[in-house]
C-alpha cells in the first residue's frame, strides 16, 4: 500500500490572493449551500449524479456506488473520466474541509533570520571580490540541481486492473494520474458489480479500504449537486499527462 502522507494529492495549497480559487474552495465546501463540517465521510458525485464516490477523512475510498440506469445518462465512453474526476473531487472535498480541524501537531518555529553580511568599509577590489564569491556560489548550486534533475530517473508509470478487468487506473509517483477502460466492457456488468469493480480497484492500489477492513458505509444521500465543476478550477491536483 502507497503511504498516502507521501502522496502529492495529500496537501491542498489555497492562494490567499486568488479570489477564484477562494471561490471554487467555499463552492467545494458547501455543496448545495451547505457547510460541511469535518466528519469520517465525504461524498463526490458526477455531473449526471449516477456515479458517486465516498471517502473518508485520510482521503482514502470507502465505497463507490454507481446507480441503476448509469449508462441512460452517461456513455461507457465517458465513464471512466467521470469516475477519475469524482473521485479526485471527493479527495479535495476531503482536503478543504478537514483543513477546518487545523494543524495535528503545533507549527515549529520560525528560523531567526541571518543577518545579512556587513560589507561596508570595504575597499572596491574587496567589494567585487565578494561578489564575485557569491555569485560563484550560487552558480555553483544551480548547476548542482540541473544535475541531479538530469541524473533523476523520469517516473515510471505502474498500472493496476480491477478484479474482472473492466477498469485501469494509472500510478505516477505514488499518486493516480487516469483511469481507462474499454467501453465495450462497461456496457456488461452490473451496477452492483461495476461499483464493487472500482472499490476493488482503488484497493489495490493503495487508494482506498476494502468493506471488510471497516464498518458498513452509511447509504450515500441521493441526487444533489454535481461536482464536476468544482475540480475544474482548483488546483490541487496536477496534470501529469
Amino acid at each position: 500500500m502507497v503511504p498516502l502522507e507521501k502522496l502529492e494529492l495529500a496537501t491542498l495549497d489555497i492562494p490567499d490572493n486568488n479570489p477564484q480559487a477562494q471561490a471554487r474552495i467555499a463552492e467545494l465546501t458547501r455543496p448545495g449551500g451547505v457547510e460541511l463540517q469535518p466528519a469520517e465521510k465525504y461524498e463526490a458525485q458526477d455531473r449526471s449524479g449516477f456515479v458517486i464516490v465516498t471517502v473518508d477523512r485520510e482521503q482514502m475510498v470507502t465505497n463507490v456506488r454507481i446507480r441503476p440506469h448509469w449508462n441512460d445518462n452517461l456513455s461507457p465512453e465517458a465513464f471512466p473520466g467521470a469516475l477519475y474526476s469524482t473521485y479526485l473531487t471527493a479527495v479535495q472535498r476531503s482536503l478543504a474541509v478537514e483543513a477546518k480541524r487545523g494543524p495535528v501537531s503545533p507549527p515549529s518555529a520560525p528560523r531567526p533570520a541571518t543577518a545579512p553580511e556587513d560589507l561596508t568599509g570595504l575597499s572596491p577590489e574587496e567589494w567585487l571580490a565578494r561578489m564575485k564569491s557569491r555569485l560563484d556560489t550560487l552558480d555553483g548550486e544551480r548547476e548542482a540541481v540541473v544535475r541531479r534533475a538530469q541524473q533523476t530517473p523520469r517516473p515510471v508509470d505502474q498500472e493496476f486492473r480491477s478484479p474482472l478487468g473492466y477498469l485501469t487506473l494509472r500510478m505516477r509517483a505514488g499518486g493516480p494520474v487516469a483511469i481507462t477502460a474499454d467501453p465495450h466492457v462497461l456496457r456488461n456488468p452490473s451496477e452492483t458489480v461495476l461499483s464493487n469493480e472500482i472499490l476493488q480497484l482503488f484497493v489495490q492500489a493503495g487508494l482506498g479500504i476494502a468493506a471488510q477492513e471497516r464498518p458498513r458505509p452509511a447509504r450515500p444521500r441521493e441526487g444533489g449537486e454535481a461536482d464536476d465543476d468544482y475540480f475544474s478550477a482548483v488546483n490541487v491536483f496536477d496534470d501529469r499527462d
